[in-house]
């Protein structure tokens, strides 16, 4: 009885989570069209994040916002692990934030349009021009202040693990001249796996949202872009190994879909750990 309340449960929490986001979609279209950067928006953004985070009764601890200032422009550089991640940062983040997202959701129907009306900016990570006009047009946004997250894996985690990271959110940090926030996430996966149905949501999981000081690119060039890849990596594996259980996979029908996909992680953690 048990598993069939907890199936109907997930089923309606999915099922009211994506009517909300259509509502606040098309709330958002004619008040972004307008003013995709004001005060509304922002709350707009807080108010979806909060609400879904909520609904799912998710248990999230927070720390790190003191050492950020509402005045500043950052370059926040984050791990993957779930689609939560999204709602989750757009729900904490004390100001709003842009996201560079793989150039396929554009052609996803409203979300495409949606993205575009709020200036989100796609990459196109097959072809390298393309990609390294995405990120001029986010070094525009930086310098017009708005506030830009990367997932510097690339995409989301399967088994719980960091991925490495990719060199292009360093290149932007450094290009852009603007403080880098390191930002660590646990527990999201255990929420909405990737190779969960969007209809197999699992509730009141706990989750750590950890944002690091800022990190200075002030006169840094491009030839330091692997030093500060080595930085930012350090401190998220760092904070990851002390938050790593939220992140542990305990259904053995998932486990064991990851190991026949072969697409498990390629860690990080114990390299940077014994270093």
């Amino acid at each position: 009885m048990s598993k069939i309340v907890t199936v109907l449960r997930s089923f309606f929490l999915a099922f009211g989570g994506i009517v909300f986001t259509v509502i606040m979609m098309l709330i958002v279209i004619p008040v972004g069209s307008f003013s995709p950067f004001g005060k509304i928006m922002y709350r707009l953004e807080h108010f979806w994040g909060r609400t879904l985070i909520r609904m799912a009764g998710i248990k999230t601890r927070v720390s790190g916002l003191e050492s950020l200032r509402s005045d500043r422009t950052y370059i926040f550089i984050c791990n993957h692990q779930s689609m939560v991640d999204i709602p989750l940062l757009m729900a904490f983040a004390p100001r709003q934030l842009r996201m560079i997202h793989k150039k396929e959701l554009s052609w996803v129907p409203l979300l495409g349009f949606v993205l575009w009306v709020l200036k989100f900016i796609p990459i196109d990570r097959g072809h390298r021009e393309k990609a390294i006009q995405s990120l001029e047009r986010a070094v525009k946004r930086i310098h017009d202040g708005i506030n830009v997250v990367i997932f510097a894996d690339g995409t989301r985690s399967l088994d719980g693990e960091l991925k490495p990271f990719k060199k292009g959110a360093f290149v932007l940090a450094i290009s852009a001249q603007v403080d880098v926030i390191p930002v660590t996430i646990s527990g999201t996966i255990n929420v909405m796996h990737k190779y969960r149905s969007l209809f197999d949501v699992r509730f009141n999981r706990e989750v750590e949202l950890i944002f690091d000081p800022p990190i200075s690119t002030e006169n840094m060039t491009l030839s330091q872009k692997d030093e500060l890849k080595e930085l930012v990596e350090s401190r998220i594996v760092s904070n990851y190994e002390r938050v790593k259980h939220l992140s542990k996979i305990d259904d053995e029908q998932l486990l064991k879909k990851i190991r026949l996909s072969g697409n498990s992680t390629s860690s990080i953690s114990s390299v940077k750990v014994a270093q």
